[in-house]
């Protein structure tokens, strides 16, 4: 017989967070609505709500019309009970500007501004987030957007000079006495991508990004997860070995060069994870350039490993939506229960 590890206090968290979720899908719903969504009974559900309702987490709604009997209350999920903050620094014209967005805990912006900075290091983000947690009280999570890579809790790789050695998690966590994230700027475009185009929750997608200046990276997502390998390593596709000149001049401004060296990458790592689908995006990369290295593609593999090849017209948004969605996540405890024999 199988029995669910967890004791009483986490099942009632589970309950509560399938709640949630619920009330997010429907937008409103009854609670006899909701106990069948959820498969929890009407009175689990009627104890969580009122749980909900005092903490001002859900709210009451219109009643539905009446059929004759009494009209069910109906309730809708406050999504302004909290809001989560994200900021990334990036260069335009030569400037640098952290952009920082403020949404509700359905996902929709409160609030986006741009500020623009001399140099990236904690005490601009610090001055930033002040500001807007003095006028949005309500910022429970902080994420930050940043290109380079951390291992143990400390930047060890950006393009910004003041941050490496930094534990930048760790300074606003104690700062604020919230939930802080850091995400590099690929692993967040692959998460937002496959949120904004509704890919399956269990689809293998590797998402490619050729920066202008930078040699190109890789977001990895292996059965709907973020895969970062053991050290947050894995997506360094500029290190694997195929002598392509990532970065020079003569190189970058022949297409058919940088198509074919696309062709290489994309080889290479369908042998070792043969994903559902391999997004591109470089300001280089057009419908036609996609088109053109998916069918040389076909020609290097067998149908059964054959990715499907995407070209995003939209990296920003991408990374903005992935941001969003890795930030909310830490306001939404993640309880797994395990099944032993």
């Amino acid at each position: 017989m199988k029995s669910i590890g967890g004791n009483a206090i986490v099942m009632k968290e589970v309950n509560i967070n399938l709640v949630r979720k619920a009330l997010k899908a429907e937008g409103e719903a009854t609670k006899q609505q909701i106990a069948k969504a959820t498969g929890l009974s009407a009175v689990t559900v009627g104890t969580i709500l009122q749980q909900l309702l005092q903490t001002t987490e859900v709210k009451e709604a219109a009643l539905c019309a009446s059929g004759g009997g009494r009209p069910a209350q109906r309730f809708k999920y406050n999504g302004d009970y909290a809001y989560a903050l994200t900021l990334f620094p990036y260069e335009a014209a030569g400037r640098i500007i952290i952009r920082s967005t403020i949404v509700n805990l359905i996902g929709n912006m409160i609030y986006e501004r741009m500020d623009e900075v001399e140099y990236v290091d904690l005490a601009c983000f610090e001055h930033i987030i002040d500001s807007l947690m003095a006028s949005y009280p309500a910022i429970r999570a902080i994420g930050f957007g940043l290109p380079g890579a951390e291992w143990e809790g400390r930047i060890i790789i950006s393009d910004y000079k003041a941050l490496v050695g930094v534990s930048i998690v760790d300074y606003f966590r104690e700062l604020y006495g919230m939930p802080v994230i850091m995400e590099n700027d690929v692993n967040a475009a692959v998460v937002g991508y496959c949120e904004r185009k509704h890919i399956r929750s269990d689809a293998d997608v590797v998402y490619l990004y050729f920066p202008d200046r930078f040699p190109p990276g890789a977001g990895i997502l292996i059965n709907g997860q973020l895969f970062k390998g053991r050290r947050n390593f894995a997506g360094e596709i500029a290190k694997i070995p195929l002598g392509i000149p990532w970065g020079e001049a003569t190189f970058m401004a022949s297409s058919v060069r940088v198509e074919q060296a696309i062709v290489q990458l994309i080889v290479s790592i369908c042998a070792v994870l043969n994903p559902d689908c391999v997004v591109l995006y470089g300001s280089f990369i057009e419908q036609a350039n996609g088109r053109r290295i998916a069918e040389l593609c076909s020609k290097e593999l067998p149908v059964s490993a054959m990715p499907e090849v995407i070209v995003s017209e939209d990296f920003s948004a991408d990374y903005l939506e992935g941001m969003i969605a890795q930030t909310l996540a830490t306001l939404e405890p993640s309880i797994v229960l395990s099944r032993y024999e």
